[in-house]
């Protein structure tokens, strides 16, 4: 192994500690919703911290009610980040510059906004968290 390839390897596992440090924090902390709060309306995002709640007692069918788009987006999210991590040890070129990634990105962005609106939308109500 080339000391630049540890290098990279060390860069990873600090940004994954990091990470993982904040997103316990955040658990810990348990921050409201502004968007909530502000306007009344659900973000994207509301039902995560529950969501994640739900999956560490076990309950998945709970989870999956909490936030059904992030239910599903999270997990693919962190294989994404996954294969970044392998792209920037191996030298490669990172996944967000491939043509086919752009368009995926998009797509989630799309499917994002729709989730977030008809969740606030009446006779969509089950797309709120409970």
């Amino acid at each position: 192994m080339t000391p630049e390839t540890q290098k990279r390897i060390f860069r990873v596992v600090l940004v994954f500690l990091a990470l993982s440090a904040a997103a316990g924090l955040l658990f810990w902390l348990r921050p409201p919703c502004l968007i909530l709060e502000t306007t009344g309306y659900y973000c994207g995002a509301c039902g995560v911290t529950r969501m994640v709640e739900e999956l560490l007692k076990g309950h998945v069918w709970a989870a999956f009610r909490q936030n059904p788009y992030l239910f599903v987006v999270l997990p693919l999210a962190a294989v994404y980040l996954a294969g970044e991590a392998v792209c920037y040890v191996r030298g490669k070129r990172p996944l967000w510059k491939r043509k086919w990634m752009v368009i995926v990105f998009g797509l989630v962005l799309v499917v994002g906004t729709v989730f977030a609106l008809l969740r606030n939308l009446p006779g969509f109500e089950a797309l709120g968290p409970f």
